[in-house]
């Protein structure tokens, strides 16, 4: 993922520059006042900065919000191949490499450094910041330290200083091994997904066999929302990480949802105006509720249905949205439902999404909506408060604050703002 790192991740070396100036000061301060040598502290705490710049800040690339999961296929022969695995070996020799230099040991520095790349990894396997966990990289990073500590030894030997090997080292080194390597392989087994990418040919065949009976599922959805007489043209079925997104094509309109969830996305007709019909406002609503408990029964348990009628009389339409509180909190449910009143689907969008934990809104509408005024400097116009996904930070209650120009987004919990472009999932 280094590769990957250095030209995604945005602002990397001013985050470089930051943190190895926050660690650097300290540092340097400290050894002085101890009279201890500087400049070998000083290049420890920047390659530490370095690993944690490259390896923690998000970036654009890699899975993102599927769950933790983890390439654990064999490291080799790709770990001499790869340009990649070659970066991960580089970057993780000068911390473990200037560490002995400056505590003499080498096994407990070792085991440390190994334990924060198991870390490292573990926290990329959350998918959050657009990274990918692999064995691959764990051994580059092993490999690295190993190269780095040994290099640390004889570099010390060379100049007839001595390392502290000794039952302290051994005892420090070895009880955090095999403590860490306990926790680490606990965490993973429990939390985090393991796969091994397949071969292009086993590949096509395991496609083949995870995308048995989504033809029928998605041709089922497209009769019920375009009719019987609508004759599907072509199913399209699209991988996007570990599942697929199937779409099927009719001669009236196209229909999507995810497989093997079984989650309708979306459907409309390529003719979307209204026909005239006589059903009344709550034939038409029925209508419309036959269809969310047919396809979207969890979605909106306990959800709150609101009706919004477009247009007049005969060629009336109908919206009925979904939305789901907790808490006071929208959640990122979203399912819309537009019938016209000749009880006809004419489209429908639906976001399958499970309600995440978030942490305790303290920020009230009042205080959002004078926040929104002093960041924009316009005049606020109503506040909701709703679940979004923060680049970095996971679920968090937000207020959208809508203003004259656009909408203000304020984190309730800390009271600032956010930028649109870190929003990982749009406004209702």
């Amino acid at each position: 993922m280094i590769d990957a790192s250095i030209k995604a991740v945005p602002g990397l070396l001013i985050s470089f520059g930051v943190l190895a100036l926050v660690l650097t000061l300290p540092v340097g301060l400290l050894a002085r006042i101890r009279q201890k040598p500087v400049t070998v502290r000083v290049l420890c705490a920047v390659s530490i900065a370095g690993v944690c710049a490259v390896t923690l800040l998000p970036t654009d690339g890699g899975p993102i919000d599927q769950g933790a999961i983890c390439d654990v296929s064999s490291p080799l022969p790709q770990l001499f191949l790869s340009s990649s695995a070659m970066l991960n070996v580089a970057l993780f020799a000068p911390a473990p490499f200037f560490a002995v230099l400056v505590f003499r040991r080498p096994l407990t520095v070792a085991t440390l450094t190994i334990l924060s790349s198991g870390c490292i990894e573990l926290i990329q396997a959350e998918g959050g910041m657009g990274r990918a966990c692999s064995s691959t990289d764990l051994v580059a990073n092993a490999t690295g330290t190993l190269i780095g500590t040994v290099g640390g030894v004889v570099w010390l030997r060379s100049r007839g200083q001595e390392t502290r090997w000794g039952k302290s080292d051994i005892l420090w080194g070895g009880g955090l091994a095999v403590a860490g390597a306990m926790v680490l392989t606990g965490v993973f087994q429990t939390s985090v997904e393991s796969y091994v990418p397949l071969s292009e040919h086993d590949g096509v065949k395991a496609q083949t066999h995870a995308l048995a009976g989504s033809e029928a599922w998605i041709t089922e959805a497209a009769t019920d929302v375009f009719g019987t007489n609508a004759r599907v043209l072509e199913v399209v079925s699209e991988k996007r990480d570990r599942r697929f997104l199937v779409t099927a094509s009719t001669e009236l309109g196209d229909i999507s949802g995810w497989w093997p969830e079984k989650k309708l996305v979306q459907a409309a007709f390529k003719n979307n105006r209204a026909e005239a019909g006589s059903l009344s406002r709550s034939q038409a609503e029925a209508v419309g509720i036959r269809f969310a408990e047919r396809w979207f029964p969890e979605e909106i348990r306990g959800a709150e249905l609101k009706v919004r009628v477009s247009g007049a009389g005969a060629t009336s339409v109908y919206m009925l949205s979904y939305r789901r509180y907790m808490a006071g909190v929208m959640m990122p449910m979203r399912l819309s439902i537009m019938v016209t009143s000749a009880g006809r689907i004419m489209n429908f969008s639906a976001r399958a999404v499970e309600d995440p934990e978030l942490p305790k809104a303290v920020v009230t509408k009042d205080e959002a909506a004078r926040l929104a005024r002093q960041y924009s400097g316009h005049t606020t116009q109503g506040a909701v408060l709703l679940a979004q996904r923060v680049t970095g930070r996971g679920w968090r209650p937000v207020w959208m604050v809508g203003i004259e120009t656009n909408d203000v987004f304020i984190d309730a919990v800390i009271g600032r703002q956010i930028p649109q472009s870190e929003l990982g999932m749009e406004a209702p």
